[in-house]
C-alpha cells in the first residue's frame, strides 16, 4: 500500500482511469448476469496500472504484514460497528432498512462469486483512497474513499426514503469501508481488507442460508 499512497500522480491518467472504473460500474448496474461481478474488478485494477507503475501496484498485493490479529480484530469490530447502527436506526429510530438482495435470496453459488465482486470492490476503494491521498492527508483519503464506497450501494439498499438509505448506507457500509482501508494500510495489503470483506459478507450469507 505504501507503494501507492500519498504519491503524486497525473491528472489526466486520473481522468482516464476513473472513466473506466465508472464503465464498470455501470456494467455492474445495467450489464447482462454475473458480468458485473468481474466488470468492477477488472477496471479498477485497469484504473489503477493506468495511474501508477506496474511494480507500485503488484505491491499492494503483498505478503500482509501479521495479518492475524488485524483481520480477527477488524472483522469482529465491523459487526459490532454493523449491529449498533442497525439497531440504533431499526428499533431506536423505528427505521425499516432495506436488506441486500442478494442475503434475502442467497445461493450456493454465491460463495464462488462474491469473492471476485469483492476484490472489485476493494480495488476500487484503494483506487480513490490512492488518488486522494495524493492531494489530502491519509484520513481526509479514507473518509473520502469511505463516502463513496457508501454511495455506490445506494442502489442495493433503497428503502424509498432517501434519508433512511443515506443513513443506511453511509454508517454501515461507509463506516465499514473505514474499517477495511485502515486494516490495509496497517498490514501494506490489499489481502487483509479483502479477507476481512470476505469474512463479513459469508457470515451474513451463511446465516440467512442455514435459517432456510
Amino acid at each position: 500500500m505504501d507503494k501507492i499512497l500519498n504519491k503524486q500522480v497525473a491528472f489526466k491518467n486520473i481522468g482516464i482511469a476513473t472513466a473506466i472504473l465508472i464503465a464498470g460500474l455501470a456494467i455492474l448496474l445495467f450489464g447482462p448476469g454475473y458480468l458485473g461481478f468481474f466488470s468492477v474488478a477488472a477496471t479498477s485494477l485497469i484504473a489503477l496500472l493506468i495511474v501508477y507503475p506496474k511494480k507500485s501496484v503488484q505491491a499492494i498485493f503483498g505478503k500482509p504484514l501479521h495479518p492475524v490479529k488485524i483481520i480477527i480484530g477488524y472483522f469482529l469490530l465491523n459487526w459490532l460497528v454493523s449491529i449498533v447502527v442497525s439497531l440504533l436506526l431499526n428499533y431506536g429510530l423505528g427505521w425499516h432498512l432495506q436488506g441486500n438482495p442478494i442475503n434475502d435470496n442467497p445461493s450456493w453459488l454465491l460463495l464462488f462469486t462474491i469473492p471476485i465482486m469483492l476484490m472489485g470492490e476493494e480495488l476500487l476503494s484503494i483506487y480513490f483512497l490512492s488518488i486522494f491521498s495524493s492531494k489530502f492527508s491519509l484520513p481526509i483519503a479514507s473518509l473520502l474513499s469511505a463516502l463513496i464506497f457508501g454511495l455506490i450501494h445506494y442502489s442495493t439498499y433503497n428503502d424509498g426514503n432517501v434519508l433512511h438509505t443515506l443513513a443506511h448506507i453511509l454508517l454501515i457500509q461507509g463506516v465499514a469501508r473505514l474499517i477495511f482501508n485502515r486494516a490495509a494500510i496497517k498490514t501494506n495489503s490489499i489481502w487483509t481488507s479483502w479477507i476481512i470483506h470476505v469474512l463479513f459478507d459469508f457470515s451474513t450469507i451463511l446465516l440467512v442460508l442455514l435459517q432456510h
